[in-house]
Formats: C-alpha cells, sequence, structure tokens
C-alpha cells in the first residue's frame, strides 16, 4: 500500500468514527429527552392516583357500590379495599 492509499484508508476510518459518534450523540440527546418525558409523567401519574383515591373515597362516602367502584376505576375489589383502609397495594 503506498502513502496515497494509506491516507485514503485513514480518512475512510475516520469518517466512521465521526458517523458512529455523531449516532451516538443523537441517542444520548433522544435518551436524555425520554428521561424528562418520563420524570414529568411520573409525577403526573402521582398526582392522578392521588386525585384517584380521594374520588374513590368520595364515591364510597355517597354510596356507589364497591363493586362498581372498582370497575370504574379499574382495580380489582381487593386492591379496591386496600386504597379505602389506606394501604394500596402495587397496581
Amino acid at each position: 500500500m503506498d502513502k496515497d492509499e494509506h491516507i485514503a484508508q485513514l480518512r475512510a476510518r475516520r469518517h466512521r468514527v465521526e458517523a458512529i459518534e455523531t449516532t451516538l450523540e443523537s441517542i444520548r440527546d433522544v435518551e436524555s429527552s425520554l428521561q424528562e418525558m418520563k420524570e414529568i409523567l411520573t409525577k403526573q401519574l402521582k398526582v392522578e392516583r392521588t386525585e384517584r383515591l380521594a374520588d374513590i373515597r368520595e364515591a364510597d362516602k355517597a354510596g356507589v357500590p364497591k363493586t362498581r367502584i372498582s370497575k370504574e376505576v379499574g382495580l380489582s375489589r381487593a386492591n379496591l379495599y386496600n386504597h379505602l383502609k389506606g394501604a394500596p397495594a402495587d397496581e
């Protein structure tokens, strides 16, 4: 291999390495955005679950049958009873 061929090989290698680095940087940006979205959604979920619990308790006090509450909120009856007792199980 002569000098020009070595230069061409080095240049090609540099372009491949730079392309990989650019792609990795793009992936890191996407990961960062996804992490931010995850944190926002996790906070929203916590608020929604807290408000759902308040709604469940209000419906129970209003005399809505527990079976109906369970169906409407998508919880098993056992889990609903745990929520009403103040010790919700993992959903």
